[in-house]
């Protein structure tokens, strides 16, 4: 996977209107902030010391501020025992102060790789058959980016469509490679962040989803295998 070039050196300034418009600006049509500005912040975030281990009710009412709705039944099943206790304990071995672009390949592996407890949760809320609770990748990632929004990353379909992937298939570790390929890239996000005047705290990982996300849908994109050859250069 190749990093975008609005995430490149010289499109700070783009990017950085781009992180504005998505959290300040409001909507020409309706007059409106986009919903998924409160997805962070709704109800206090979904990683605060009193929620960080559970999936709760807040937690999908903001994934729905991201254009998706978590089925009925998954927020049953995902609150209802023996579940509710071993995505606890999961939850418990993911830390939550722990920033993806800090890893080390191998720290990343751990966190992140097959067989991690990020994984495990990962497919805990796909499992099938024919995927429980209609839990697709797009919304499995918005709810653990809620719960673990330092090392886990949104992916959707135009975010896909802008890196040119078709699938979530290895995207957490293709997205560290990306922060160990490019040294500055923590930083010119954090840079970026600071231009745009947005005083929500976010994530590095989550000012790129919105940077990436708004500006694949400036271009027109709507994801799929269409628009896969992504915007890299």
């Amino acid at each position: 996977m190749e990093l975008p070039a609005i995430l490149r050196e010289e499109n700070v300034e783009v990017a950085a209107k781009l992180l504005k418009r998505y959290y300040l600006e409001p909507s020409t049509k309706t007059g409106l902030l986009s919903t998924g500005s409160y997805f962070d912040e709704w109800a206090n975030r979904g990683d605060g010391p009193d929620v960080r281990d559970r999936i709760t009710d807040s937690d999908a009412v903001a994934v729905t501020m991201l254009s998706v709705k978590v089925p009925a039944q998954a927020i049953i099943g995902l609150q209802e025992q023996p579940l509710a206790t071993r995505i606890e304990k999961l939850l418990a071995e993911i830390p939550t102060d722990v920033k993806m672009s800090r890893l080390t390949t191998e720290e990343a592996q751990g966190r992140l790789g097959k067989g991690s407890p990020a994984w495990l949760l990962w497919q805990e809320l796909r499992r099938t058959p024919k995927t429980r609770w209609d839990v697709g990748a797009t919304i499995a990632s918005k709810i653990l980016a809620r719960k673990r929004p330092h090392l886990i990353p949104i992916w959707d379909k135009v975010i896909g469509a802008v890196v040119g992937k078709d699938t979530a298939k290895d995207q957490w570790l293709n997205w560290h490679n990306l922060f160990m390929e490019d040294p500055d890239l923590a930083g010119r996000l954090t840079r970026i962040h600071q231009l745009s005047t947005v005083p929500t705290p976010i994530s590095e990982l989550r000012i790129m989803d919105a940077i990436l996300w708004r500006y694949g849908k400036d271009k027109g994109i709507t994801g799929g295998r269409s628009s896969a050859s992504g915007i890299t250069g």
